[in-house]
């Protein structure tokens, strides 16, 4: 999109709750439909797995946590607070084109593992319902059902992790932003 006098705007958005829902659906529609036949050939599950999912949404985590703070200095309560205060220069703020990559990178990183994070959670909930369901059946499939929960929360802290980071990335208008907000 041009208005004629900018030039093209950034056209990144935010994930769609419902596109985080779809990709989540899918994950597990085709999850169960290929383990209710190919359940015998399946790759162990295993713990470890999961820990690297873990490890991966601790980091999302801690760029969330930073990000947020860099760009947020003070949090928005002691913003309104003390109004007329100004911080001083360069204190937590991400000034400067090299920042601003950095910021867009996270977000697209955020972006990815959100709708990543949420295709992987609805495959292992995929499996950890048929599991459970064929629990009581097979005993490899009882065997395999701890895991296969400790993977669907796992995704499930990532997918949350990422959409965090995703809305710490957002940049809190300026003074003199006030015609942004107008913009898509």
């Amino acid at each position: 999109m041009s208005d004629g006098k900018h030039g093209p705007q950034p056209s990144l958005r935010p994930t769609a709750a419902s596109t985080i829902a779809v990709a989540a659906l899918a994950g597990a529609a085709l999850t169960l439909l290929l383990v209710a036949r190919y359940y015998q050939q399946a790759p162990d599950l295993t713990w470890y797995n999961s820990a690297v999912i873990l490890a991966l949404a601790v980091l999302l985590a801690w760029l969330a946590w930073t990000t947020r703070k860099a760009l947020h200095p003070g949090g928005k309560r002691l913003q309104e607070a003390a109004v007329d205060a100004k911080p001083p220069p360069g204190a937590g703020r991400l000034d400067g084109p090299e920042h601003a990559l950095q910021i867009a990178r996270f977000a697209v990183l955020g972006k990815a593992a959100s709708i990543a994070g949420a295709a992987f959670f609805g495959a292992y909930l995929g499996f950890t319902v048929w599991l459970a369901v064929q629990a009581g059946r097979l005993t490899a499939a009882a065997d395999d059902l701890p895991d296969a929960v400790l993977g669907t929360v796992a995704c499930a802290l990532l997918t949350a992790a990422a959409v965090w980071l995703e809305h710490s990335c957002r940049i809190p208008p300026q003074d003199g932003d006030e015609d942004r907000r107008d913009r898509p």
